[in-house]
C-alpha cells in the first residue's frame, strides 16, 4: 500500500527546493483562476444590469475586493489548515510551517499571503490606472517596484539556504517536505 504524506504536529522535513515550490505554484494556478473566473461573471453581470464602474480606481477596487482578497483569503486558509498547505503543495508532499516547525497561526499565515501576493496588487493598480491615461509616472514606478518584488522573492528563494522567498522571510516560515507516514 502505497504511503500516504501527513503533516505530523511538527515537520521536520528538509527545506522543499525552488523547482517544486514553482512546481507547486503552477499546480495552485486553478485556484487562482476559478477567482478570476468569478470576478469575471460578477463583472460581466454588473455590466449586464448597468451597474458598469466609471473610474479606474472602482475596476482596481472591484478587482481586489472579488480577485485578489479570495485568493489572498484561501492560500491563508489552506496553509494555516490541519493539512497545512495547498493542493499544489499538497500534491508535492510540500507543507508550510512557523520557524518552530509547526503549523501556522492564521494570522501568520495571512501575513505571508498577504506579502506573497501584494505585487500583483500593485500591478493591477498600475495597469488600472495606466490603462485609464493617467499621466502619473508613480503608476509607472508602481509597476517596476511591483515586478522587482517578484524579483526579490525568486532570487531569494534561490539564493537562501532554506529556499525561503521574500514572504516567507518577512512571515517567519518556511515550506518543507512533509512527513512520510504509513497507511493505518
Amino acid at each position: 500500500m502505497k504511503p500516504m504524506i501527513r503533516p505530523a504536529a511538527e515537520s521536520n522535513g528538509p527545506a522543499a527546493g525552488g523547482l517544486a515550490r514553482i512546481q507547486a505554484a503552477a499546480l495552485d494556478l486553478p485556484i487562482v483562476v476559478g477567482w478570476a473566473a468569478f470576478a469575471g461573471l460578477v463583472g460581466w453581470g454588473l455590466r449586464l444590469l448597468d451597474l458598469d464602474f466609471e473610474t479606474a480606481t472602482a475596476w482596481d477596487v472591484f478587482a481586489f475586493v472579488a480577485l485578489v482578497l479570495p485568493v489572498v483569503l484561501t492560500f491563508a486558509f489552506l496553509e494555516a489548515s490541519d493539512r497545512r498547505a495547498t493542493p499544489g503543495k499538497r500534491r508535492l508532499g510540500l507543507v508550510v510551517v512557523n520557524r518552530k516547525q509547526q503549523r501556522l497561526t492564521r494570522g501568520r499565515s495571512l501575513v505571508r499571503s498577504v506579502v506573497k501576493f501584494a505585487p500583483w496588487q500593485m500591478a493591477h493598480t498600475a495597469l488600472f490606472q495606466l490603462q485609464a491615461e493617467s499621466t502619473s509616472v508613480g503608476y509607472l514606478v508602481l509597476s517596476i517596484v511591483a515586478q522587482a518584488i517578484v524579483l526579490a522573492s525568486v532570487f531569494t528563494m534561490a539564493l537562501d539556504s532554506r529556499h525561503r522567498a521574500l514572504h516567507d522571510l518577512i512571515a517567519g516560515t518556511r515550506v518543507v517536505k512533509a512527513t512520510v507516514q504509513p497507511n493505518g
